[in-house]
């Protein structure tokens, strides 16, 4: 069977089929994620997580991913393009004691999941994302959940929630330095009726009017990939400037490390005239990173080393001096 004859688009998800040009055999392709149980995106994040505990990236592709996924281009956070490594960018959730920014980020789906992630910018110039909220929904049942899922950033007053939608807006906009929306939602795609009349209505103002004051972020999309490789390298110190809470932000960690190319025909790969375009499809809470991380600078500024006590020496004993002679010495 020939690379090229594999593989057609899903038939439903998780399922593939085609027919081998070769010998004309009917050939089906299933992958875990067909069954609604095994799916991490669906019910079957407690198996995807409990399969993948102590199981090395490069195995688990080779066992399960390599098959199916794999077909559908190369990973764009590989290691050919930068350090990403789950081991080392995946950590547990933990409390912060240094001067922080909190910000937020947020992917519109209303059949496709809303996805919006909660960062943190310490003064180490480091990016935490340490929440997030993955569900398909209108932009007021979003907003309410969000409030009540992010509540713990805003307020502590248990009646926080029953506040008028103004007093909750300036709490989020205290809270969050930083708001982003994907900027299509500026679209005044739908209506809503006021004094008995229906006016242009965008889900951006829809967010509003329920408590949340989005700017419309970036959506550059080869620029947010870069930005990402970039704070995922190590530095000279052994630290990278992007970190994710793995037991926060399950659905981050898993598009992470799916999120692929879409796959070049060979005359695209010959000829180099096709740009290499991200597979459209489980990227939500990446594309609500990229919106975060283009607010955040170019490039981190790695802090320096502190020196040791032999360096500090050495550095005095180098620096030049003036000399001084006395009259009788000349």
């Amino acid at each position: 069977m020939m690379y090229k004859d594999v593989p057609q688009p899903e038939l439903i998800k998780g399922i593939k089929y085609w027919k081998n040009k070769n010998n004309k055999f009917h050939v089906i392709m299933l992958h875990y994620t067909a069954d609604p149980d095994k799916d991490p995106i669906r019910n079957g994040l407690v198996w995807y997580e409990r399969e993948r505990e102590g199981v090395p990236l490069i195995d688990w592709n080779k066992e399960y991913e390599i098959d199916f996924s794999s077909r559908a281009g190369k990973l764009i956070f590989g290691s050919e393009f930068c350090d990403f490594d789950p081991k080392i960018h995946f950590i547990n959730s933990f409390e912060f004691q240094q001067p922080i920014e909190y910000l937020l980020s947020l992917d519109f789906g209303q059949n496709n999941p809303t996805a919006t992630l909660v960062g943190v910018w310490t003064s180490a110039n480091r990016l935490y994302i340490i929440d997030e909220y993955y569900k398909p929904a209108l932009p007021s049942v979003s907003s309410r959940e969000m409030f009540e899922q992010f509540k713990y950033l805003m307020s502590d007053n248990p009646e926080f929630l029953a506040k008028p939608i103004s007093q909750k807006r300036m709490a989020a906009d205290i809270a969050f330095q930083i708001k982003v929306i994907d900027p299509s939602t500026s679209a005044k795609n739908r209506t809503k009726v006021k004094e008995g009349e229906e006016i242009p209505y965008s889900v951006l103002e829809d967010f509003y009017d329920h408590g949340w004051d989005f700017e419309l972020g970036n959506n550059n999309v080869e620029a947010g990939i870069t930005r990402i490789r970039e704070y995922f390298q190590l530095d000279s110190n052994g630290q990278a400037h992007l970190y994710i809470f793995k037991d926060k932000c399950p659905y981050l960690c898993i598009e992470l490390m799916n999120y692929r190319y879409k796959k070049l025909t060979e005359l695209q790969e010959k000829t180099h005239n096709q740009p290499e375009e991200p597979v459209k499809k489980n990227d939500h809470t990446i594309d609500s990173l990229r919106y975060m991380i283009m607010t955040r600078p170019y490039h981190p500024r790695e802090l320096e080393r502190p020196k040791t006590r032999i360096e500090r020496d050495i550095e005095n004993l180098a620096r030049p001096r003036l000399l001084s002679f006395d009259d009788d010495s000349l």
